[in-house]
């Protein structure tokens, strides 16, 4: 069977995104404060809690859905695929499972 991952682009953020994650996964934890480090604020905060409003932010969304995409796919049990993709914003995100960025 041939297995890809598709990410999302900017417009897929929603208020809570990834909070299940970080609550119940000490990868993903890690993985959100070392997100939280390079943005330079509390955006898991924001990503957790925040409004729409705020999500809708460019400088708050860009980031909010990468770092939920990426900490998706890493803390993913046995993550492998044939091929990747993403739509607009998502392609950093593909790129980073194809091993070909970092998450830093």
């Amino acid at each position: 069977m041939t297995f890809a991952f598709v990410f999302p682009g900017q417009g897929s953020q929603f208020s809570g995104m990834g909070k299940n994650l970080y609550e119940s996964n000490e990868a993903a934890k890690a993985l959100f404060e070392k997100a939280n480090e390079i943005v330079g604020f509390r955006i898991s905060d924001i990503m957790f809690e925040g409004t729409d409003e705020q999500l809708k932010q460019t400088n708050v969304t860009q980031p909010a859905v990468f770092i939920h995409s990426v900490i998706a796919y890493l803390t993913m049990d046995n993550a492998t695929q044939d091929m990747v993709a993403g739509h607009s914003l998502g392609e950093f995100s593909a790129l980073v499972a194809n091993q070909t960025l970092s998450f830093e």
